[in-house]
């Protein structure tokens, strides 16, 4: 049954149920209308990733191949800018995510990635205890919980990689043309609640030669 005042009801064994009103029709319309307006009033890349800031990069690369562990060590430079402080501050919680490869180059074929580790490090300020709370995994797994009251503590938490375990070197032991490659994304917010805004470095590469001292670092 339809009446002039826009309702649209159905009777099925004398229950009604609203199919349609103007007023969810409106409704509908204006967060439709929102989401637009934010995605094209956004900076560049809040709909999806963003450029990464000038200076954002992955430095201090360096692998350490023991006799039975294979390990690596980096940093992410130039990630704490002015918004990402502000948001910390704030209390909302701020997420960088590592990813680490080892990878075998392949010639006329798609490179393969061996051994893949990805470490997430987030920091949440209590604005009342003035304290950073700082938690670190590695592929899921919790490895790391600390508490601090020093700024420089949580920026080497959360951007710092020190001696991370990537496997055995026996375990790519062959013949492989290897590397190991870093890279690093940032969770800085979210427009309107549920859009990501990130931003992510560039890879930061070294060969990798099983058995003997890794080359410099290239980027």
């Amino acid at each position: 049954m339809s009446g002039g005042d826009g309702w649209t009801n159905t009777e099925d064994g004398g229950g009604l149920s609203v199919a349609a009103t103007p007023a969810l029709a409106r409704a509908a319309i204006l967060i439709t209308a929102l989401v637009i307006q934010g995605a094209a009033f956004a900076p560049a890349g809040a709909v999806g990733e963003e450029a990464p800031p000038a200076d954002a990069e992955i430095r201090g690369l360096q692998v350490e191949n023991a006799p039975h562990d294979l390990f690596v060590s980096f940093n992410l430079t130039g990630a704490f800018t002015r918004e990402i402080r502000e948001q910390i501050e704030s209390g909302l919680p701020v997420t960088f995510n590592h990813y680490v490869e080892i990878v075998n180059r392949r010639a006329a074929w798609f490179d393969s990635t061996v051994v893949r580790k990805a470490i997430s490090a987030t920091v949440t300020y209590d604005t009342l205890t003035r304290q950073y709370r700082l938690n670190r995994s590695v592929n899921g797994e919790m490895i790391d919980t600390v508490v601090s009251d020093k700024q420089a503590d949580m920026e080497r938490f959360m951007a710092s990689v020190d001696r991370l375990r990537m496997c055995d070197p026996l375990e790519l032991a062959g013949d492989r043309s290897l590397y190991l490659r870093v890279k690093s994304r940032v969770q800085k917010r979210f427009v309107f609640f549920f859009i990501p805004w990130d931003f992510e470095t560039s890879w930061a590469r070294v060969r990798l030669n099983v058995g003997e001292p890794p080359s410099s670092p290239r980027r």
